[in-house]
């Protein structure tokens, strides 16, 4: 018997834990970026978008400033925000 493989499209996702990001399932302030590498986060964006999210996407609703702090701040971990 050969097992069915499903892809992360077929997946279904619970929705994030009440009292955390309704986005990427992490407690944050609204304010700030989402967790880029919340699992939660990489399988929605995943499947509304056909390819997983960046930081750029992650601060896409972050104010300028708050884009550049975060910006600066993963430069200096050796991450580059296209």
């Amino acid at each position: 018997m050969q097992a069915k493989v499903i892809g992360i499209k077929d997946m279904k996702i619970l929705p994030a834990k009440e009292g955390t990001c309704p986005i990427c399932a992490v407690s944050h302030e609204p304010e700030l970026p989402h967790n880029k590498d919340s699992l939660f986060y990489q399988m929605s964006f995943y499947q509304q978008n056909g390819r997983y999210p960046t930081w750029k996407d992650a601060m896409e609703h972050c104010s300028d400033e708050m884009k550049a702090a975060w910006t600066d701040a993963l430069k200096e971990h050796g991450v580059e925000v296209e």
